[in-house]
């Protein structure tokens, strides 16, 4: 059985304060202001200070020197980079496992596409962690840890594009099985290329479709959003 983790101090007021973010209550552009945030939590300002580091380097918030930390609005680029990040390294980690799959990865795969298929239309965040579940397994097998670490902090910036590019949550939870499911069966099929062809594509079409739904054009993006590797 697995050990039972305890959130430090620290972590608990990172998420509560990325909630806020997420759910829009710290909208783009926001000043977080240290002292004010202490008393909306109930802690002392060393917490949300050490919270506020972490979620700076999650890419969520960004610090200007006689500013402060304020909520960080997040680009089209933003949304390519993270993909394409995530997407080369998952690459990489089938390139290194030769597309073989331990037995333990399957079943994470598949606990997490059985979630995605019983959603319901209003379970927007448990449809974005079941997409992390899922691809998590894809990098965590190959045994590297600075390679899962990598990929691994790329999480709370998966989650925000998610809220800040999809504009209708009721259809991007209904999509998560089906597109989940077809790269799940190339994976089954075992061909390197042919997973790696796979999974590029399926982070670039998620790129197009939410830079569909804010009116960019992918043609005329300054990076192509059509890539092999």
């Amino acid at each position: 059985m697995a050990g039972i983790r305890f959130k430090t101090l620290r972590e608990e007021v990172a998420s509560a304060i990325r909630m806020k973010i997420l759910n829009g209550e710290l909208e783009p552009g926001t000043r977080i202001v240290e002292q004010d945030m202490a008393a909306q939590l109930g802690v002392s300002r060393a917490p949300v200070r050490e919270a506020l580091r972490q979620i700076e380097e999650e890419g969520l918030i960004e610090y200007t020197r006689n500013v402060g930390c304020s909520v960080k609005q997040v680009s089209d680029v933003d949304l390519y980079e993270i993909y394409l990040l995530r997407a080369t390294y998952e690459v990489l980690a089938v390139k290194l496992s030769q597309g073989r799959w331990e037995a333990e990865t399957l079943r994470a795969m598949e606990d997490a596409l059985g979630g995605m298929e019983d959603l319901e239309e209003s379970d927007f965040h448990q449809a974005i962690l079941y997409d992390n579940a899922f691809h998590a397994g894809i990098v965590r097998q190959v045994g590297l840890p600075r390679l899962m670490k990598a990929w691994d902090r790329l999480n709370s910036s998966n989650i925000i594009t998610y809220y800040a590019g999809s504009q209708d949550h009721a259809a991007a939870v209904k999509r998560q099985y089906p597109i989940h499911k077809e790269l799940y069966d190339m994976c089954r099929k075992g061909d390197v290329q042919e997973i790696c062809d796979a999974i590029m594509d399926h982070y670039m079409l998620t790129t197009r479709r939410r830079m569909a739904e804010q009116g960019i054009d992918a043609e005329k993006f300054q990076f192509e959003v059509k890539i092999r590797l």
